[in-house]
């Protein structure tokens, strides 16, 4: 009878475990938003919600039948709020859980913008690896509006974009929110996120209600062009191309990119990298830390507009090795000293390393100076190997008449 009595108590037990979800929604109740933005609008938060519309995404659906994507906004004074407040004009309630793009007006990232990463991790279906970016000179709801060629769902574009773009061409960084929430939570180091513009003639185009994606050429671009720098959680202002691929250059973060060297009596070789990797390290010298950064890249020759240069001469490929060589720690030094000028913060991540390697040496330069980042002292190297110098062995240039 014992035995009868237990058997039907773990019966019991399973039949409540298996009562289901919940909080289960089925997915006709649901928008699936794939874009958030978050701006200022006055002392209130207004969020806009890129949200697919299923039945112009279906494979069966004439590229014609009308936007794939549709955009609600609502301002409260919270976002969690705004965004259950989208159901005033939203017939589902906007789900989070496929976010792929989270952008950030300007107005908004310049007064802080730890609100809109609070609100979203503490969502718990949201997951963290979205992108973040920063709307330059632009609102994020602006961004949010623009339609896409190539890509049906604008934030899916924006989002292959910026991959694409890391994985090739190295002037934008991607940030997914467990980075930034890293590096929010380190005081040794400050963030970064990529800035996305947009043509000046966007506004102009959205407000009108233009069908950008027609024709060739379309009438707005969305591009990602440099680096926002952040101190703690508030946007300071922006780097260019150049100095964000310095800047990637020293964090590691270059996959591939292609770059430019000049031959002596002028023109200029393109060479691809195939491959980068950036070693940093501590020097202890007379009792103060020095920065060693020394990158080694693994390169290919893509372009040839010096018509006295010899590809087969070992010489002429000792001279451009050694000239990118240049190039790749001209463009490390500028970048720090862009930074060092216009904001006096330490996006690098110098002062991790100290801390790290070294904790009780970075204790002290703590105390006994305001920002140590500004008077470190850093030692470039870098080391290039080509690798390959393409289909043409010398530049067919040569044998053009004058």
């Amino acid at each position: 009878m014992k035995q009868i009595v237990h058997l039907l108590f773990v019966w019991g037990l399973i039949a409540l475990l298996l009562g289901g979800c919940w909080d289960r929604k089925e997915l006709n109740e649901l928008g699936i938003a794939i874009g958030i933005g978050v701006d200022m609008n006055g002392d209130q938060y207004q969020v806009t919600a890129q949200v697919v519309i299923p039945s112009a995404v279906a494979s069966k659906s004439s590229p014609s039948s009308g936007s794939p994507v549709v955009t609600y906004q609502a301002t409260a004074p919270t976002i969690q709020e705004a965004i259950q407040k989208m159901t005033d004009t939203s017939p589902r309630a906007i789900y989070l859980s496929h976010i792929r793009m989270l952008i950030l007006g300007e107005e908004y990232a310049r007064k802080g913008i730890s609100d809109a990463i609070e609100a979203l991790m503490r969502e718990p279906f949201t997951r963290s690896d979205f992108y973040i970016a920063i709307a330059k000179n632009n609102r994020a709801s602006t961004i949010l509006n623009i339609p896409t060629s190539l890509e049906k769902l604008p934030a899916n574009k924006m989002f292959a974009s910026l991959d694409t773009l890391t994985k090739t061409w190295a002037p934008a960084t991607k940030v997914t929110m467990d980075q930034l929430l890293s590096d929010l939570a380190n005081p040794d180091i400050q963030s970064t996120l990529p800035a996305l513009e947009a043509d000046e003639n966007v506004v102009s185009s959205v407000d009108k209600g233009e069908d950008d994606t027609k024709g060739i050429s379309p009438k707005t671009v969305l591009r990602f062009s440099g680096i926002g720098v952040l101190k703690k959680d508030r946007l300071l202002g922006w780097i260019n191309d150049q100095d964000s691929k310095g800047f990637n250059y020293i964090r590691n973060t270059v996959e591939s990119t292609t770059g430019h060297t000049d031959c002596q009596g002028g023109g200029n070789i393109a060479l691809l990298t195939l491959s980068s990797n950036t070693k940093k390290k501590v020097i202890i010298r007379d009792g103060e830390p020095v920065i060693s950064i020394s990158v080694t890249n693994d390169s290919t020759v893509r372009e040839v507009n010096c018509k006295h240069m010899k590809l087969s001469s070992m010489a002429d490929i000792k001279e451009i090795e050694a000239a990118s060589n240049e190039k790749i720690v001209e463009i490390m030094k500028h970048s720090v000293e862009t930074v060092r000028r216009e904001f006096k913060t330490d996006i690098f991540g110098f002062g991790q390393l100290i801390h790290q390697t070294k904790p009780e040496l970075w204790k002290r330069l703590k105390e006994e100076k305001e920002n140590p980042f500004m008077d470190l002292q850093i030692e470039y190297k870098a080391k290039t190997t080509i690798k390959k110098i393409g289909s043409l062995f010398e530049s067919f240039q040569k044998e053009i008449k004058e």
